[in-house]
């Protein structure tokens, strides 16, 4: 009986092999009538995914797999923006640090990764099936049960960058897709195009390719924030920016003196990140403040402001921008939370202040172990603003217009942890060009 079954199961790949098209080479007799492994063994292979940020909470979770002892590839999008990644065997919470990244491809959305941790289950790229058949199977587990979904192969997409083939269905990105005699042919993940999403798979020889470009030294993965091959605004086109709230528009421009923060909030204005985000924080003669992600979709009784773009800045301060009513500054966390002195990458706030007298002043001198330059205590003493911060926090510009809105957010009801009890949102960041 058995053998029949096998004779059956075998004739049906037979046939499956045959209705290639012509995007697609033939695949030979003698290359699917050698099984190779089972979904038992490959499962052992297939690692989940968590990654974190700087206050170690979750951002993400995804699949990946091993192509070698200790090298597993992953998406590329699963992995950009975190601070650290753990991995463990599907269906195990065995989490283990990921010691970096030693190659990605941003056109193939692709990211390979050094373990500390060897697993010599990998999944063997060498004998990867080249010729893409009409149908694969995936392969994962969820709750101790291994599940092999199978996928139509569609059209093939070309370009200089990159080869793929879409699926009939969404999945699982991540996984790795075999032909039903348990051959690796690639990697699905998931693409989404006018905001649906739909599955391509990613032949094995891409990520074979990328396999050949590793360094042999891993490289952190918070370095993978800043890789794109995205062209973004320079600052010598930029006069400055127009932020649109439901309480009115706020202009300002920013600094040379602080080319890091400076180029960063362009990218993150060109990003659209800044979109429907709340001002999350109030206070009155004080400051406003906004940049937190986890504000876009928050209820009412949600606690806010702890997420960012998913990377910190180092904190350089130029000495001569400081704390003035209209300046904006990066917020950051107090020293006793955050050791290495790190900006928020994201999150800014702009000055609404009070005026401030020179006695004032020299208390915030002594306390502080600084000295006020005379433009700083005329300034302080006559438009106001924050003294208190300088030296602190990175002022990297200053509002042009609109202090009027700025003032009537900073002067609403708040509750919790100084949030409006009215939500403030800004619409957009848009760009004024020169």
């Amino acid at each position: 009986m058995r053998l029949l079954i096998s004779i059956f199961f075998f004739l049906i790949i037979l046939s499956i092999g045959c209705k290639t098209d012509s995007a697609k080479s033939n695949i030979s007799k003698e290359e699917y009538s050698r099984p190779k492994g089972s979904y038992q063994s490959n499962i052992k292979g297939i690692v989940s995914i968590e990654t974190y940020d700087h206050y170690t909470r979750i951002q993400d979770r995804g699949y990946g797999f091993y192509i070698g002892p200790k090298e597993l590839v992953t998406n590329l999008d699963l992995i950009k923006g975190s601070y650290k990644v753990k991995v463990a065997p599907v269906g195990s919470e065995e989490f283990n640090d990921i010691a970096g990244y030693t190659a990605y491809s941003i056109e193939k959305n692709l990211v390979i990764l050094k373990s500390w941790v060897e697993n010599l289950n990998y999944i063997h790229l060498d004998g990867a099936i080249t010729n893409i058949p009409d149908s694969v199977a995936g392969l994962y587990r969820k709750s101790k049960k291994i599940y092999a979904p199978k996928y139509d192969v569609r059209e093939k997409v070309s370009s200089d960058s990159l080869e793929y083939y879409n699926l009939d269905r969404s999945g699982y990105s991540g996984i790795p897709a075999f032909t039903f005699m348990h051959h690796v042919v690639g990697m699905i993940q998931t693409n989404t195009i006018d905001k649906q999403e739909s599955s391509i798979l990613i032949p094995a020889s891409e990520i074979v390719e990328l396999s050949k470009k590793q360094q042999r030294q891993p490289t952190s993965v918070y370095e993978l924030r800043t890789k794109t091959n995205k062209v973004y605004p320079s600052y010598k086109t930029i006069e400055g920016f127009k932020m649109i709230t439901t309480m009115g528009d706020i202009e300002f421009k920013l600094y040379n003196e602080t080319p890091v923060f400076r180029d960063n909030f362009i990218k993150l204005v060109s990003d659209q990140f800044y979109d429907s985000l709340l001002v999350h924080r109030v206070l009155t003669n004080f400051l406003i403040q906004t940049g937190a992600a986890d504000s876009k979709y928050a209820d009412k009784d949600d606690v806010v402001g702890w997420q960012g773009p998913g990377y910190m800045l180092k904190t350089v301060i130029a000495p001569e921008k400081f704390h003035k009513r209209g300046a904006i500054a990066m917020s950051k966390l107090p020293d006793s939370r955050n050791p290495k002195n790190l900006t928020d990458g994201s999150q800014f706030y702009i000055v609404s202040g009070r005026i401030f007298k020179d006695g004032e002043l020299d208390k915030i001198e002594k306390e502080k172990g600084i000295k006020f330059s005379s433009v700083q205590r005329k300034v302080y003493t006559s438009l106001g603003g924050a003294p208190h911060l300088d030296g602190d926090y990175v002022v990297f510009g200053e509002v042009t217009k609109g202090m009027e809105v700025v003032d009537k957010i900073a002067a609403l009801k708040t509750y919790g942890e100084d949030r409006p009890v009215n939500d403030v949102r800004v619409l957009k960041i848009q760009i004024i060009k020169k």
